[in-house]
């Protein structure tokens, strides 16, 4: 049996925010295959939390999703912009705060077939509050609630973005086991 071997990899279309790829490669029995996946940059989700186990959250009109979401701040990573460094400056565009402590509470992969998405999961802690500056599209609604309420937000499914319901349950747990 042989192995997998690529044979053609190329950008057949390219966006700001993704790109899609072709690739053509062999399978172990010998057959030819071509995948066209899309390949997102990766993004942010920042979790501030006050010192009571309360989590700041926003609702935004998701055009995609033709709704308004609520769901954790998130951003884009930009070009040469660290993770962290992209966390804190979309926490301060989006929801004007500034934090002396950051921890990444996790790194996941939004991955299907098809369609490759990194997100990395930060909580803010020790919170200053400041002015906002949103982008020209954006009509952000800032919430705070107990961490615990947002959990059971994400039990009820009207938390349904994927990095937010990771974070908010993560959040929860470690609340609940005391290393918050």
């Amino acid at each position: 049996m042989s192995k997998r071997q690529i044979l053609s990899h190329k950008k057949v279309f390219a966006s700001e925010l993704f790109y899609v790829e072709e690739t053509k490669f062999t399978l172990p029995n010998g057959k030819t295959k071509t995948h066209q996946n899309a390949i997102r940059r990766p993004t942010v989700s920042v979790f501030p939390i006050t010192d009571q186990y309360e989590i700041y959250l926003i609702t935004q009109y998701r055009y995609l999703l033709e709704k308004e979401a609520l769901e954790a701040m998130a951003g884009f990573i930009n070009k040469k912009e660290t993770s962290l460094s992209a966390a804190k400056r979309e926490l301060q565009e989006e929801m004007g705060i500034s934090a002396s402590h950051w921890e990444e509470i996790a790194r996941i992969e939004m991955t299907a077939s098809v369609f490759r998405a990194q997100s990395h999961l930060f909580l803010a802690k020790d919170l200053e509050f400041g002015k906002t500056n949103f982008d020209d599209d954006e009509h952000i609604t800032i919430l705070k609630m107990p961490i615990e309420e947002a959990a059971k937000k994400v039990a009820r499914g009207e938390i349904n973005h994927a990095p937010s319901m990771i974070g908010i349950l993560l959040l929860d747990r470690l609340r609940r086991e005391n290393k918050l």
